[in-house]
């Protein structure tokens, strides 16, 4: 080998240290430097002592199975402080001191209510994983234990045990007893034993939070119902259904079925109007189907004509054709009479845990009936009228599972109860109501409420949940309703100029839009009423802002209803209830600024701030608009008194622009509100035959 090839071929000799980068010295004098320890450069300049390189910092990359690693022992730690402090922010924990920590939560989970659930004694150990115990929820809006809801009934306001659950709403009941829990007819009396499962957003929990916050609201509504006399409402003379000319009897049953039609069906339109009318006159139907369906209508028109006791009647025919042997002849008009008797009338009476009993029935024979699932054949015939019957046969049928649908919704808002499947897209493929002619508003206003309760569907079963929500959840809840109502063609939201019949079923649309939100908004006020118990007697920002944001959506629905109300007895019915709901969020909110005062030892009759005034001026409106509702409402009717009488309590001397706002007249009109010691009195005794807003709770 050459000399010439050897050189080729041998490595380089070694060379001395170079790195990438200059030294300390050359970097400061912005010369050049030749990488070497110590470099040319500092040994020219006498400097070679001071020659150093800064060193690179090692980089660590991270590899994916680590970092997901992480992530998932975060989200791990994560679930665990929620479920140790269900709804606290990081950030105020971090400030808390350990003994701050340790009360908090001790009042989350070591109340008798929040213990973690046991097996019961006879419930034998078999072998397996342990079952998954649920976390205990705040529920509804009793303090009592320490949680702002306890359960509606497992302890009093003493804390002594109550009673097991039960409820006497059976049409055989006295005229005097009003024990509605759910509309909050039973909340003043802890002995009473009709106590149904109620959640944070029941009624219950709205007053039980006033007087918790308030309690000297309580005595004085207490002082307001011992001074008023026990007068109960009129009775009305019982009117034969069988006059004594049949031909005015019929007169009167067909201006009823028009009443219907008119009044009720637009809400939702589950009969065939078409087919209805035909069948009643032809007469040949006599069937009990058909004739608990009949009398039904009956009732509910003759509530729509204006009569007082007239539909007392007809119910009392219907329930002769829809008891237990009913449910043995299944068909749909048996349905359809049980969806109006448990989604109207029953409501109507007063009675809605025996309307949520007969809901629940229906649903099952619905589903016994294949309603909710759509039919895989369609009916093949050369007939065009044969084919068009079909057609209408198979929509009568989507309009009946929708309007049950739509009226469990409802029904159910203000409960807080499990939706019990009301609808599971996985084994339910109903479609959407079709129109049947050109312009069908009936379908179009039946498909707008579809679309809101099955996002109300969502937010009902979240709330049955054991976990409290998040402000997070419930404003995306509410931003998701907001997207809904702005997508609505604009015809479906005009109530101006909207056909007569459509009119109301419009107004009602928006209405129960409001309320929902109402209902999203005031379980935030709810939540914080509960947290400042514990925290300094002021309201942080994000506190006020939350109460600004509820009294809002009040306030539009408020107004809503002061300018569209119509005066017919069924419209108002339920406008008055929305109203009454509204009403709640000013009143929470007056009562969470008197207790902020209190506690700050200011004077209660301190100049208001502008926010206090703004909730006066809304809860002044809706009493202002109670009164003019006054001739369309039953004598027995006490929401307007309720809101008179709580605005009188929470505002002491409660005057707004000298006066103070009244529903009655000029005088305090205060039915049913009485304190634990009262035990001698009933609700019933000062709500008379047909209680606070007889049947508050329209669908």
């Amino acid at each position: 080998m050459s000399s010439s090839q050897a050189s080729a071929t041998s490595p380089p000799p070694p060379s001395g240290r170079k790195v990438n980068r200059s030294c300390t010295e050359c970097t400061r004098r912005k010369i050049k430097c030749d990488g070497r320890h110590p470099c040319s450069s500092c040994v020219y300049y006498r400097s070679a002592d001071s020659c150093e390189f800064r060193q690179r910092s090692r980089r660590n990359a991270v590899s994916r199975s680590t970092f997901d690693k992480t992530s998932e022992q975060l989200k791990l730690q994560s679930k665990v402080l929620e479920t140790l402090f269900p709804g606290s922010n990081l950030k105020d924990l971090l400030e808390k001191s350990q003994s701050e920590l340790l009360e908090l939560l001790s009042v989350n989970h070591v109340s008798p209510r929040s213990k973690v659930h046991q097996l019961p004694p006879h419930m034998p150990i078999t072998p397996g994983p342990p079952p998954v115990l649920p976390q205990r929820r705040e529920e509804d809006g009793q303090f009592a234990s320490g949680s702002p809801a306890q359960g509606s009934a497992s302890v009093s306001e003493n804390g002594e045990a109550a009673e097991e659950r039960q409820w006497d709403e059976s049409l055989d009941q006295p005229a005097t007893v009003a024990s509605d829990d759910i509309n909050a007819l039973g909340l003043a009396a802890d002995n009473h034993p009709a106590r149904s499962y109620l959640g944070v957003t029941s009624m219950s929990a709205v007053f039980r939070t006033i007087f918790q916050l308030c309690p000297a609201a309580k005595e004085h509504t207490n002082k307001c119902a011992r001074s008023l006399a026990a007068v109960p409402s009129p009775a009305h003379p019982a009117v034969p259904v069988t006059g004594r000319d049949p031909a005015l009897s019929v007169l009167r049953e067909q201006r009823f079925i028009d009443f219907y039609f008119e009044h009720v069906h637009p809400l939702t339109p589950l009969l065939d109007e078409q087919d209805f009318r035909s069948q009643y006159a032809s007469g040949t139907r006599r069937d009990g189907s058909w004739m608990g369906l009949l009398n039904m209508v009956f009732a509910l028109g003759s509530i729509a004509s204006g009569s007082e006791g007239l539909h007392e009647q007809y119910y009392r025919e219907a329930r002769s054709f829809t008891g237990l042997d009913s449910l043995g002849s299944g068909n749909l008009e048996s349905l359809q009479a049980l969806c109006l008797l448990g989604g109207y009338y029953l409501h109507y009476r007063n009675s809605p845990n025996m309307a949520y009993g007969i809901l629940g029935t229906a649903q099952r024979v619905a589903i016994a009936l294949g309603l909710h699932r759509e039919p895989r054949r369609a009916m093949e015939t050369p007939d065009p009228g044969e084919m068009e019957s079909c057609r209408r046969r198979v929509e009568t049928r989507r309009r009946t599972w929708w309007s049950f649908f739509c009226l469990d919704t409802w029904a159910c808002m203000t409960q807080g109860r499990p939706t019990c499947g009301r609808w599971e897209s996985s084994t339910m493929d109903t479609y959407f109501p079709s129109c049947l002619y050109p312009d069908d508003q009936e379908a179009t206003l039946l498909r707008a409420n579809i679309e809101f309760c099955l996002i109300f569907e969502r937010a009902q079963h979240r709330y049955a949940q054991f976990s409290r929500l998040s402000n997070q959840e419930i404003l995306a809840l509410d931003a998701e309703l907001q997207t809904w109502y702005k997508s609505l063609p604009q015809e479906t939201k005009q109530v101006d100029n909207a056909p007569q019949r459509f009119r109301f079923a419009r107004e009602l649309l928006k209405t129960r839009y409001y309320n929902a939100r109402i209902i999203l908004a005031r379980s935030l006020i709810l939540y914080m009423a509960h947290d400042l118990k514990r925290k300094p007697a002021e309201l942080l920002p994000e506190q006020a802002h939350i109460l600004d944001h509820c009294c809002s959506i009040a306030a539009e629905a408020i107004d809503s209803t002061a300018r569209y109300w119509s005066p017919n007895r069924i419209h108002v019915w339920h406008s008055s209830w929305y109203l009454f709901q509204a009403c709640t969020v000013p009143l929470l909110s007056i009562a969470i600024n008197r207790n902020m005062e209190q506690r700050q030892q200011k004077q209660v009759s301190s100049p208001s701030s502008d926010r206090v005034v703004s909730w006066q001026t809304s809860l002044a409106k809706a009493l202002d608009t109670f009164a003019e509702m006054r001739p369309w409402m039953r004598t027995s009717d006490r929401s307007p008194d309720i809101v008179s009488a709580l605005y009188e309590a929470l505002t002491a001397a409660g005057e707004v622009d000298g006066q103070t706002p009244s529903a009655t007249d000029g005088s305090l009109d205060l039915f049913g509100w009485c304190d634990d010691q009262l035990t001698e009195l009933d609700w019933g005794v000062f709500l008379g035959d047909e209680g606070l807003a007889r049947g508050m709770y329209p669908v």
